[in-house]
């Protein structure tokens, strides 16, 4: 498969820029715009540890120019699902196979009514550990999710 990609060219006079721009801005519906996630690495729960994430710091500082990596977690089965923020963000209990994990999904309350408790998803974000009254687990920091399809 050949790999293409397209360019092209416009001249504009500098006082018709604004105009151009407000135009191809009122053109495009932000439906219609789909954000690319880029995953790189599948993971199991089960082969999550410790250890893993300080691997993982070794790799900071994130940012624009060095992204934090992103794992996606499939099949994974959804056994408790709770808005927080009055409906903003999304936290999830999943479990896979034996093992659960906790997945906090900031400004993803929207889904909340799309999945049920039972449900298996795909789940894309990134792992951290979260420390909250002492007691340090690991969670997943959910970017994007939606049903499994196997």
């Amino acid at each position: 498969m050949v790999d293409m990609k397209w360019q092209f060219g416009l001249t504009l006079k500098k006082e018709k820029f604004n105009d151009f721009k407000k135009d191809l801005e009122n053109s495009i519906e932000k439906s219609d715009i789909i954000p690319i996630i880029y995953i790189d690495k599948e993971l199991k729960i089960k082969n999550l540890k410790t250890e893993t994430i300080e691997e993982l710091h070794k790799l900071e500082p994130f940012g624009a120019g060095n992204k934090a990596p992103q794992f996606v977690f499939k099949n994974m089965k959804i056994i408790s699902l709770k808005t927080l923020s009055e409906g903003k963000h999304l936290k999830l209990i999943l479990q896979e196979e034996s093992n659960t994990i906790e997945a906090i999904g900031f400004n993803l309350g929207k889904y909340s009514e799309d999945y049920l408790i039972g449900d298996k998803i795909d789940v894309v974000g990134h792992v951290e550990n979260n420390s909250y009254n002492g007691e340090n687990k690991l969670q997943i920091n959910m970017k994007d999710i939606m049903k499994s399809l196997g």
